[in-house]
């Protein structure tokens, strides 16, 4: 729809003023933060530089330069209200920054390189159980922006939660709650692009009804890691990776590892030993991969997933290699070389290789530090192809079998010795004694 200059000009001053929330660049980037699929609700507006989402019934803006983060809010809601919502979201009072593991010896470098070039990668927490919980079941063989889409589009269904616009005059509308979810249809689900997901999500509704809405999901936090997750998979649409990324993103627990497709290539490249890289991904080797996290990264393990799981994605992909090239160069950030995080200990391994050939070693000996000369190989010469056979009962099919026994023969040696023989015949017949001849005097 057009959107008039007035318009953009009305949503822009509904705002607040722009606040600074106090946080430096290494503990919150918002790019590898908000569109790294935790939560589905952040967008970039068309410029780039502002990130527009929607928390309970605020519409947010965020903008971030050098040093810190700034926020506002639309409409008249309550500043103290507003900001420590917005701190609650993006966990700022909790958890931990990726430079918290530096020196750590037995971590992967990729954990590193990740940290390099994404910092500032925090774990969000969704403040709507219920909106973790749909979102989450949507996102099953699923891409982050598609996903985006159709929670979207599930929300602006309902007029009536309908907030406000955001500077650039686009409608943003409150996450629906059970009862309007249970409104809708498997047809009206299907329209609004939610495919084969429509009637687990038609179903998923009526058993939250039936167990009591959102007061039922909050009152499942008073319960460990295992029974939390035993009801969360009981419910229609919901796996035991979902039920963990409703966990680790609106529960809070930060030491569960949701295992999806991106996390089991991690653990096979550079986490799982030689014998179960090649496993298929089970209930067993999904508690391997989770076990292996916590034994690496501790109780924290849900915050080092995530760096790596965000160098993972296609946005944040290119910087993560040019981190790992730089400290390959051994010209990274720092000035040291390599990671700032983790000191690099290639130089160190190649002072300790020796300059010359060990002194057992026999005369003329290469040593195995040095490069050996290059090696030339002869290219066999292939035979010539077969001629194609004629089509059976054609004039020409005597002559290609003529052909195909004459190239058998050339193939065998047979003409070489038939030349040979002739020319014995021709050197004896020119002998004056009339005796045989060698010819190769």
């Amino acid at each position: 729809r057009t959107r008039t200059l007035g318009s953009l000009m009305a949503a822009a001053d509904a705002f607040s003023p722009w606040s600074d929330l106090c946080v430096p660049p290494d503990a919150l980037r918002l790019a590898p933060t908000l569109l790294s699929g935790m939560s589905f609700r952040w967008h970039p507006s068309a410029a780039g530089n502002i990130y527009v989402g929607v928390l309970s019934d605020c519409i947010y803006e965020l903008r971030e330069d050098d040093a810190t983060v700034h926020w506002r809010v639309c409409g008249p809601a309550d500043s103290d209200r507003a900001r420590a919502q917005l701190r609650e979201h993006l966990s700022l009072d909790r958890g931990v920054t990726a430079s918290a593991w530096a020196g750590g010896g037995q971590l992967p470098v990729q954990f590193f390189h990740a940290a390099a070039a994404l910092p500032g990668v925090r774990v969000v927490s969704v403040l709507s159980r219920l909106e973790s919980l749909v979102s989450f079941m949507g996102s099953a063989n699923n891409n982050i922006k598609r996903n985006m889409q159709m929670v979207a589009s599930l929300c602006a269904n309902f007029e009536e939660n309908r907030l406000g616009c955001d500077s650039e005059g686009a409608a943003l509308f409150s996450f629906p709650s059970v009862a309007q979810l249970c409104s809708l249809s498997e047809e009206r689900l299907w329209e609004l692009g939610w495919g084969y997901r429509a009637p687990r999500l038609h179903k998923l509704s009526r058993q939250l009804e039936e167990r009591g809405g959102e007061a039922w999901l909050d009152s499942l936090a008073r319960l460990c890691d295992e029974e939390l997750r035993a009801e969360l998979v009981a419910l229609c649409g919901v796996g035991r990776k979902v039920a963990d990324c409703v966990l680790l993103f609106s529960y809070g627990r930060d030491s569960v590892v949701p295992v999806d497709t991106h996390c089991l290539q991690m653990a096979r490249r550079f986490l799982l030993p030689p014998a179960a890289r090649d496993k298929s991904l089970g209930p067993a080797l999904y508690e391997q991969i989770s076990a292996c996290f916590v034994d690496l990264f501790g109780p924290l393990a849900g915050w080092a997933f995530m760096t790596l799981f965000a160098g993972e994605l296609a946005d944040f992909r290119r910087r993560v290699a040019a981190a790992a090239a730089a400290a390959e160069e051994g010209g990274g950030p720092g000035g040291g070389g390599g990671s700032p995080l983790r000191p690099d200990k290639r130089q160190a391994r190649r002072a300790r290789l020796p300059t010359q050939p060990a002194p057992s070693s026999p005369p003329g000996k290469r040593s195995r530090y040095f490069a050996s000369p290059p090696r030339t190989y002869a290219v066999p010469r292939r035979p010539p192809p077969a001629p194609a056979p004629a089509p059976r009962g054609s004039a020409g099919a005597a002559a290609c079998r003529v052909e195909t026994r004459a190239a058998r023969r050339r193939r065998s040696g047979c003409e070489v010795e038939a030349q040979s023989a002739e020319a014995d015949r021709a050197v004896e017949a020119s002998s004056p004694s009339g005796k045989r001849a060698s010819r190769y005097f």
